[in-house]
């Protein structure tokens, strides 16, 4: 009898093992990593990837959340909007509770239906368009107003009042520069001219031609992707430095800046960008710096959208541990007015649109092949997806006419234009 007792606790021991091995594992808090591994954006997406990995093993490394491992699944968006989609399906039906991914508008935009359907969330980390705002969505880069105008100001200030406009064939340069024609009504700020050109473009036509006759005083830039390596080269080949016509990206980061710069460092030199954060403010320790020494071991060059991922997975493991539930519902809830203090700098989530307020920064391409800050903001700039001084609905209407312009798509599918 005593044997049965003693083969019956070792049974019950062993299914109870089972149990919690089994139990542990599928408590895991699962996240989506949506980002493109290859294709044309590969370059610019691949380091979002390695900061939210890295974001992710410090959380882990602390203890989890509430001793839950966070757990990131992942899907290569292959640089196509579609396969974006495909990937925000598949994760959510893996059971993600967040899906921390896109860097194209284009993209986004197909995610955005999926996370609204399925009421999961995304966390994106780019600058964009603005005249959008989802329930569904935390916005972490600079919007239109925050990141647009300060450029303007800084160019009229310091340049003049001609611009010329150079961007990729999709949905965020066009709607950029649909804001900026309408700013341009508001002030004595002249579009000269307007071009946009396909992803990964190596063919940009007579544009440099047209803006040799045309003379503007600066050319704002919102090509995306591998296009700006041949536009910097053409632009250096047709004789127009940065002393001439400087240029402003508002898509080009340090990924960016290394890989036009690989075979002549002195290409970008003088031309400027509008962010919100700039690899040399990462020279000074703070926590995001260190976590990327730790798990690194080197120096890692950051850019923007590298520390709005950062962001994200703080604010994230912040509204985790408000309530300690993990359903996307209570993410949502609890991201309202959450908020960082890094570096001085605050962070926080607007309680309305869940758009991040932050201080913006103007850097110049030095010497030495970096942004140099040459403006900031005096203080937070608050985001206005929808710019106050239109109608909601002028907005949406202006981007329904850019959807519908590209066939019901958010890119273009032929020839640029």
């Amino acid at each position: 009898m005593k044997f049965f007792i003693i083969i019956f606790s070792v049974i019950t021991f062993i299914i109870a093992s089972m149990f919690v091995f089994v139990y542990t594992k599928e408590e895991n808090i699962k996240i989506g990593l949506l980002y493109s591994a290859s294709g044309t954006m590969g370059t610019n997406e691949k380091p979002l990837s390695d900061v939210l990995r890295a974001a992710v093993w410090q959380i882990n490394r602390e203890g989890g959340l509430f001793g839950r491992e966070v757990e990131i699944i992942e899907f290569d968006g292959k640089s196509d909007s579609k396969e974006f989609k495909k990937g925000a399906k598949e994760l959510i039906d893996k059971g993600v509770v967040s899906i921390f991914g896109c860097w194209t508008s284009a993209s986004r935009k197909e995610v955005k239906e999926v996370v609204e359907a399925a009421n999961n969330v995304l966390f994106y980390p780019l600058q964009y368009e603005g005249f959008e705002s989802s329930p569904n969505i935390v916005y972490l880069g600079l919007s239109a107003n925050q990141q647009i105008n300060p450029t303007i100001d800084f160019i009229r200030t310091n340049f003049g009042n001609n611009v010329y406009l150079v961007g990729s064939d999709y949905i965020y340069p066009k709607a950029a520069n649909f804001y900026i024609n309408e700013l341009s009504k508001l002030t004595d700020l002249n579009v000269l001219g307007e071009r946009y050109f396909v992803l990964d473009t190596k063919d940009f036509k007579d544009l440099f031609k047209d803006i040799k006759s045309k003379k503007p005083d600066a050319i704002i830039n919102t090509l995306n992707g591998d296009s700006n390596i041949e536009f910097f080269k053409k632009l250096k080949e047709h004789g127009i430095s940065s002393s001439d016509i400087p240029v402003i990206s508002l898509s080009l980061d340090e990924t960016s800046l290394s890989k036009i710069s690989a075979n002549d460092k002195n290409i970008m030199y003088g031309h400027y960008a509008t962010w919100g954060y700039f690899d040399i403010m990462n020279k000074s320790r703070n926590e995001f710096s260190t976590l990327l020494k730790d798990r690194f071991e080197k120096d890692v060059v950051v850019t923007d959208a590298m520390f709005s991922i950062y962001l994200g997975a703080q604010l994230f493991k912040q509204a985790i541990l408000k309530s300690k539930k993990t359903t996307p519902e209570e993410i949502l809830k609890n991201i309202k007015r959450a908020s960082l203090n890094i570096s001085d700098n605050i962070y926080y989530v607007d309680s309305m649109n869940k758009h991040l307020h932050r201080n913006v920064f103007i850097g110049k391409v030095s010497t030495q092949n970096q942004f140099d800050i040459v403006w900031q903001s005096t203080q937070i700039i608050n985001p206005q997806p929808y710019p106050l001084f239109k109608e909601r609905a002028f907005w949406e209407n202006g981007i329904h006419e850019i959807y519908k312009s590209y066939g019901n798509s958010w890119e273009a599918k032929s020839e640029s234009r």
